[in-house]
């Protein structure tokens, strides 16, 4: 169902771009401007490594869907952006404290929802192409439900943490007000603690690499 919605979401910014143009060419844009963004993609969680009194285990997860909403301004060449992102996916099993593998049978979907506040750097302005760097700081929510293995069942949890992600990309002119991009993704939060019912555990940060794409349109 996030992967439709995702869909659907640039489907309907790429729409917006085909509404008719504030200005005849690049150039003629009065900077600074304000701009709409929206993108969708994948994202591929880390291996974690969490510690306990029990001791130290791997845990992995499943890729999944993600997708970005936000205004933005555009200083010509220096980007700002406040954005909201959702990325999903699904817990897939671990590694336990004596190093056997156990596969999650059920459960374990997981969201995590940011609110960012980004800054974006255009390298090298060109006419039709920029490829561009970006990174930003904010909060993220990060919501697991229960899970089982073959023989357990443990805990949800949901936790506040510090979120921030890094970036690198390159945008394309449509249009005198619009610009496509795709763009790689390092997304990563604090670290926290849970109890899965059993053990207390000190949790490595939730960490992912993805790619997006997407489109801005000036408003």
């Amino acid at each position: 169902m996030l992967r439709r919605l995702s869909l659907g979401v640039l489907a309907s910014a790429i729409s917006i771009a085909s509404l008719p143009a504030i200005a005849q060419e690049d150039g003629s844009l009065n900077f600074p401007y304000l701009y709409i963004t929206g993108a969708a993609g994948a994202n591929n969680p880390t291996t974690r490594t969490n510690t306990g009194e029990a001791g130290t285990f791997e845990e992995y997860t499943n890729p999944g869907a993600s997708t970005e909403l936000g205004l933005g301004v555009d200083f010509d060449g220096l980007r700002i952006e406040a954005t909201y992102a959702l990325d999903a996916s699904q817990l897939s099993g671990y590694t336990n404290v004596r190093g056997i593998d156990f596969d999650y049978i059920s459960g374990g979907e997981v969201r995590k929802q940011s609110a960012f506040m980004s800054g974006y750097w255009d390298i090298f302005r060109r006419k039709s192409w920029t490829p561009y760097l970006g990174a930003g700081i904010g909060y993220s929510n990060l919501d697991v439900r229960n899970f089982s293995d073959p023989g357990l069942s443990y805990k949800a949890f949901n936790r506040s943490l510090w979120g921030y992600q890094l970036k690198a990309g390159m945008s394309v002119n449509v249009s005198a007000s619009s610009k496509l991009f795709a763009e790689g993704i390092y997304r990563a939060t604090s670290r926290f603690s849970t109890n899965d019912g059993f053990n207390d555990w000190n949790n490595a940060s939730w960490s992912s690499w993805g790619g997006q794409l997407g489109i801005r349109v000036a408003l």
